[in-house]
């Protein structure tokens, strides 16, 4: 079993639990939660069967100090992660001109200024060991307009152009960053949508079906691997045509 290391952020649940599951297949995997500390525990005992070491740890992206000393630690102990998983993210949606401003912030913070705060502790070392993935979560949400989602759609293009101009900056350190963009994926916040909603929502998607978790966690998977190691920069879109 490699040492090798990777970070998830927001693991707890959804997309997020998916991916340390798969992740832990082939690597040690370090996940961060917020809130729910039995959620955590649950992925963490749900792991115990597999090749990789999985440890959570309770940590506030938006909180710059408490991701300093959390990433001193794991760089202390560890090293240099293999990659980076920036999941975190909140919704609070709201059509733009009602968006309560606050609760703009709280978006911003969660989804986009928390993998600055990450990256500040984290790329430099993965550029010094001369490897390294970063993917970002982001969502076709930031190519594709959906009404009342302003601040959550402008956190997750800003993450494409982040992605990006990082890519150009890092590839000659052999560091990678690449987005990944799902779009309806069927999660707890599916599940918890009116039937004839997501029916609706089922309609516009050409493949008339939700995404699975397990199709996320694949590509993510891919993308930390060997196997799309000359891939950087790029935008790699899974929603089952829905942004075609």
């Amino acid at each position: 079993m490699s040492k090798k290391w990777i970070l998830v952020t927001g693991g707890s649940r959804g997309i997020g639990r998916a991916a340390v599951l798969r992740l832990a297949k082939e690597w040690n995997v370090v996940f961060t939660w917020y809130q729910n500390e039995n959620a955590a525990l649950e992925v963490e005992q749900a792991c115990a069967g597999l090749p990789g070491r999985v440890e959570s740890y309770q940590c506030d992206g938006c909180d710059e100090q408490a991701v300093f000393r959390l990433s001193g630690e794991l760089l202390a102990q560890y090293g240099a992660p293999h990659a980076i998983v920036h999941n975190a993210g909140i919704t609070l949606d709201a059509l733009h001109i009602h968006q309560n401003s606050d609760n703009w912030r709280k978006v911003l913070d969660t989804n986009l200024n928390a993998i600055f705060y990450w990256n500040h502790q984290l790329i430099e070392p993965m550029m010094m060991q001369g490897r390294g993935s970063v993917v970002m979560m982001s969502s076709v949400t930031g190519v594709k307009g959906n009404s009342g989602q302003s601040a959550y759609g402008a956190s997750k293009a800003a993450m494409i152009g982040l992605a990006r101009t990082m890519a150009v900056e890092l590839g000659r350190f052999g560091v990678r960053v690449n987005c990944l963009l799902p779009g309806y994926i069927d999660t707890e916040i599916m599940a918890d949508m009116p039937k004839e909603k997501r029916v609706a929502l089922r309609q516009t998607i050409p493949m008339k079906r939700f995404g699975k978790v397990e199709e996320v966690s694949g590509a993510v998977a891919w993308l930390v691997s060997d196997d799309s190691t000359y891939m950087t920069g790029q935008t790699l879109i899974l929603d089952g045509g829905l942004s075609a």
